[in-house]
């Protein structure tokens, strides 16, 4: 499902926002609708871990842990390598 989110330019430090779908890839590639360069978000210091209970038979509670991401709103862009 895709989000609008913000984005912060690492060029011309504008901000905007775009329509993108959030994956399990770790680094989401943008470009600047100003500015017009390409800048990339790592995702992976926003990933959280999130604690989930299943419950299976009785006296037995296994805890899994999915990943789930913590963005701020606005997200800062960094120079692709």
């Amino acid at each position: 499902m895709k989000k609008r989110f913000e984005f912060k330019c690492w060029n011309c430090h504008r901000t905007y926002t775009l329509f993108r779908e959030i994956t399990d890839e770790q680094v989401l590639a943008v470009a600047c609708p100003y500015c017009s360069k390409e800048g990339v978000v790592a995702l992976e210091p926003y990933r959280r871990p999130k604690p989930i209970d299943v419950h299976k038979g009785v006296g037995n509670k296994p805890s899994l842990e999915i990943d789930e991401l913590d963005l701020p709103d606005i997200l800062p862009t960094q120079k692709p390598e």
